[in-house]
């Protein structure tokens, strides 16, 4: 069975989604990193980068290096990342890597969407 990793990208009103699937491993690295300079921002309106993880049955250690990678390039970039469908297993490798406390994660994408209007509602 081919896993190879690919992203769709979608806008919504605060930011971008990117719906992953395949494998999160080093070869994922060039496209999802490559995919713009992070470090930059997001390239459009709004300051959330929420990933879509209910497609990707594998991370190894290479796809963790790359995820911190990418929170790092946000903190730089000023936008914040969440992420949704992570399994219960990733999301202890997530807490045990410290990953988690720049990558918050939630059970789906309405929560992350409801917790974001939240986040906007409150710089009113």
């Amino acid at each position: 069975m081919d896993n190879q990793f690919q992203i769709q990208r979608r806008s919504f009103g605060h930011g971008v989604i990117l719906d992953m699937s395949g494998d999160l491993t080093k070869q994922a690295e060039e496209t999802l990193l490559g995919m713009r300079a992070w470090e930059t921002g997001l390239g459009s309106p709004g300051s959330y980068l929420i990933l879509n993880c209910t497609r990707v049955p594998y991370i190894n250690s290479a796809g963790i290096a790359v995820l911190i990678r990418l929170v790092r390039a946000g903190l730089k970039g000023k936008f914040r990342t969440f992420a949704y469908g992570v399994t219960p297993h990733f999301q202890k490798l997530f807490r045990m890597v410290g990953l988690t406390e720049y990558l918050m994660i939630y059970p789906d994408e309405y929560s992350v969407l409801q917790r974001i209007e939240d986040l906007e509602q409150a710089k009113m």
